[in-house]
């Protein structure tokens, strides 16, 4: 393989290694977010619920009918549930916020399409290397031969003829992802 064929495959490697992990992160991140999501709510729901019982208790002990311990409990239920959503809404603001930079740091399809497609290329390139020297002029004369015994014939018979069993979809897939795993590239 040549140099820059090396650089090719590094360079998509790098770059859907790189998508991958951001994807994984993304997912994460989108995960935790619905998790905290509901925990907010719940947290919301909690806070009411604290909030509701300090001011229906609050006359109650300023009247004196209540001991001091009690209503001070319930002050702090209502602190605790209070800072709870807060820090709720703190995490869940910063990941809401972390969202888009990760989808910035996410290469561009266009450019992972491109580096793909110099990969293969130069896998292309290192497997036409591996040919003998006189395989490209026997093509070459297979094709003349074709073409002076049928002039008319389409490009596609000569390819059917340089290749009468060319494989079926379902094994370039197979042959492809065994070369992708030769080469350490994704397929």
């Amino acid at each position: 393989m040549t140099h820059q064929g090396t650089e090719a495959l590094d360079e998509y490697r790098s770059l859907a290694n790189q998508a991958d992990s951001l994807r994984a992160k993304l997912e994460a991140a989108k995960a935790r977010i619905r998790g905290l999501l509901e925990r907010a709510s719940d947290l919301e729901g909690g806070a009411r619920r604290a909030k509701r019982r300090y001011q229906q208790l609050l006359p109650k002990h300023v009247a004196g009918n209540m001991a001091e311990e009690v209503a001070r409990g319930a002050k702090q239920d209502l602190a605790t549930a209070e800072g709870d959503l807060a820090e709720a809404k703190g995490v869940l603001q910063a990941l809401q916020t972390e969202l888009p930079k990760l989808t910035g740091e996410m290469p561009r399809a266009a450019t992972l399409e491109t580096a793909r497609r110099a990969a293969w290329e130069a896998i292309l390139l290192d497997l036409q290397a591996q040919l003998p020297k006189e395989v490209p002029q026997l093509v070459a004369r297979i094709y003349v031969a074709l073409l002076a015994s049928r002039p008319d014939a389409p490009y596609s018979a000569a390819l059917t003829a340089l290749c009468p069993d060319p494989p079926r979809k379902q094994d370039c897939l197979r042959i492809a992802e065994q070369l992708a795993k030769e080469y350490g590239i994704p397929p």
